[in-house]
């Protein structure tokens, strides 16, 4: 119990901290994955590369938590899209280390406010114990005062 409070605190914490910088051009963002929900901030997802962190957040079916690290490199950018992949590197309470290579499409659904993101994001990976494959949609927010 002590440790999820510690994940929760640290990256409610690294939330408030991003969330200030405004002119750093960081993303914030919510992404869900069956029952297992994911918390992320990185940097800006306009550039030709960008990283990630992502925490798992646990919850009553699934209590677990984990920390990743993703970085990605955008193969192609649009107005109204981009498609990246990358790797991800992580930890966790059910699998211990996993490693992946996500694949993702980033479509900005509204032109003036191209800040606002849908990602949809499909991960093969290699844990301790299987290989398995992950998909996640989620919203993503680059807080930025350049657009």
């Amino acid at each position: 119990m002590k440790t999820k409070l510690r994940f929760t605190s640290f990256f409610v914490a690294l939330l408030i901290f991003a969330s200030f910088k405004g002119n750093a051009q960081v993303h914030v963002g919510i992404y869900h994955e069956g029952i297992l929900s994911h918390i992320g901030v990185g940097t800006d997802p306009e550039k030709k590369f960008f990283a990630e962190a992502r925490v798992l957040a646990g919850g009553m079916v699934n209590p677990f938590m984990g920390l990743e690290a993703l970085g990605h490199y955008n193969f192609r950018q649009t107005g109204w899209y981009n498609l990246h992949g990358g790797i991800m590197l992580g930890h966790n309470e059910i699998s211990d280390a996993q490693a992946g290579i996500p694949l993702g499409l980033s479509v900005k659904p509204i032109a003036n406010h191209r800040q606002f993101t849908l990602l949809m994001e499909g991960t093969p990976m290699y844990s301790a114990y299987d290989f398995t494959f992950r998909a996640l949609i989620g919203l993503r927010y680059t807080l930025s005062k350049e657009y």
